[in-house]
């Protein structure tokens, strides 16, 4: 049974989709670059290492390049934009709900550590986080190395961890450590290119502790719960643990 659960925060968590559409396309309008056709164009092109996700858009990502003068500039008015932002719908309903079954939870981000400190200080959600993990620079290689890191600092099985997030990478990083993982269909990659990776997809965050409850393959399943449907958000019952979830 999942004893611990990692949350991107980015897209999944934190509503910041639209708002990172908005800041794209100013960028690229800056630097005299086509934008992207809205949301739709934005989850086609998104991708890690952000880079080559620069790179797509038409940046000059070889030494010497504008790539590390946009990645700058995109971090100042993203700066900016993102106040507006809140967390997704039932975010921190989830977080409760996770916390009062005795769930550890944290945050592991691809933002930089202070920002991320930053986003989440207004939402008062350290009553539910063991902790909140970001990168060392704004250039977003890859998440993985903290979420290894933690799981051995923690000495945490990952076959008892739930990786949750809203991108490929999130799916990557969970397939590569050996832990399970459900996506969330809110965020910077679109439901369509979720339910290609083979993850469970969710359109509610509320959905997650479900799948929490579900047991470990090599745990004995309760006879009475009722199997669900994954891949809709409708993960049946969840007899294997105390949790309770408010309709919408």
């Amino acid at each position: 049974m999942v004893t611990h659960v990692v949350w991107d925060w980015n897209g999944t968590l934190f509503d910041d989709l639209h708002c990172c559409v908005e800041v794209a396309n100013q960028l690229l309008g800056e630097f005299g670059l086509p934008v992207l056709d809205g949301v739709a164009g934005y989850q086609t092109k998104f991708r890690f290492p952000i880079v080559e996700y620069y790179a797509d858009l038409g940046f000059d990502t070889s030494p010497g390049g504008n790539f590390e003068a946009a990645a700058l500039r995109y971090m100042e008015l993203y700066g900016r934009a993102s106040v507006r932002c809140g967390l997704h719908d039932g975010a921190a309903e989830v977080l409760s709900t996770l916390h009062g079954a005795g769930v550890r939870q944290v945050v592991v981000s691809a933002s930089r550590q202070d920002n991320l400190r930053a986003q989440l200080a207004p939402f008062g959600l350290d009553p539910w986080l063991d902790g909140a993990h970001g990168i060392a620079d704004i250039y977003a290689a890859s998440k993985e190395g903290i979420a290894r890191r933690w799981l051995a600092e923690e000495a945490i099985d990952a076959g008892d961890v739930l990786f949750v997030g809203d991108s490929e990478h999130d799916f990557e990083i969970a397939s590569a450590l050996g832990a399970r993982c459900v996506l969330f269909s809110g965020g910077h990659h679109g439901r369509a290119h979720l339910e290609t990776l083979g993850a469970p997809v969710v359109d509610d965050l509320r959905m997650v502790p479900d799948f929490a409850a579900e047991r470990h393959p090599g745990e004995r399943r309760d006879p009475r719960r009722r199997p669900g449907n994954a891949t809709t958000g409708d993960p049946g019952s969840t007899s294997g643990m105390t949790f309770s979830r408010q309709s919408r």
